[in-house]
């Protein structure tokens, strides 16, 4: 090999290694988006203050397929009835996130919200029915706390307004939540882990709307429970049950997963 092609082959070489260790720096830096592992399951970044983590919830039970998008672009597509997605990363900034059909060409609109997101927050938009044929799009903060040591963390979020005002009740126990308003969440509440039934019962009745049996709450878990469909009509009153963990996880990451109850 001559002394030019020597040099050549030299710079060529440095140039490789140069770009090499470039995008080495520049993947660890950048944030890896949201992964689905499996049905229902999420595991989404944290940590990141310049952005805000959205998930939505698809409550309405008379809609084939809807999508969500934020701003005018689709963030969530072809979302069925009781679809959990994973969170997925928006600016901190307001969004309008708006209802439509999934492939409705004359632009219908089932539903419109604005809301301003703070970085490093976690949302859960969910969108459901609200009478009349309507839908209603309302955005919920996540607390993501993990518990005190041994504890569980729940909550609530009543999207099956036809129900009314509403108790959760943990038979054998005591009443977790009353007066609960459809299209609205309770607080958190740490409790001891347990496998138990919850019943949901009109506020101040002792009837149940809805039985849910072997709910089961594990230490350290952060868990929302979803009601959604019909008192009366089909579908019938549900729920879906959403678990939250960043505690214990083997990365250190947020794990989510949703499963019907």
């Amino acid at each position: 090999m001559n002394l030019s092609a020597q040099k050549l082959w030299l710079t060529a070489t440095l140039t490789a290694l140069l770009f090499s260790a470039a995008c080495s720096r520049q993947t660890e830096g950048t944030p890896k988006p949201s992964q689905t592992k499996g049905t229902n399951s999420s595991e989404a970044i944290s940590g990141d203050r310049d952005l805000a983590l959205v998930r939505v919830v698809a409550a309405v039970p008379s809609e084939p397929a809807v999508d969500i998008l934020a701003d005018n672009r689709i963030v969530f597509p072809e979302l069925r009835y009781k679809t959990v997605t994973e969170y997925r990363p928006l600016t901190d900034e307001r969004h309008t996130f708006r209802v439509k059909p999934t492939g409705n060409t004359a632009q219908e609109l089932l539903a419109e919200d604005s809301e301003g997101l703070s970085g490093g927050r976690h949302y859960t938009l969910v969108a459901y029915p609200r009478g009349n044929g309507k839908t209603e799009l309302t955005a919920f903060s996540d607390n993501l706390t993990p518990p005190h040591e041994g504890k569980a963390k729940v909550r609530v979020i009543h999207a099956a307004p036809e129900a009314g005002e509403i108790d959760v009740y943990a038979v054998g126990r005591d009443t977790l939540f009353s007066g609960l308003e459809s299209g609205s969440n309770s607080q958190y509440t740490e409790l001891n882990p347990m496998e138990v039934t919850l019943q949901i019962r009109p506020e101040g009745k002792q009837t149940a709307l809805l039985n849910l049996d072997n709910v089961k709450f594990d230490a350290g878990g952060i868990y929302t429970i979803v009601l959604l469909g019909h008192s009366q009509l089909s579908p019938h009153m549900e729920a879906i049950k959403i678990e939250d963990r960043v505690a214990g996880t083997p990365t250190g990451r947020l794990q989510s997963v949703a499963l019907p109850l």
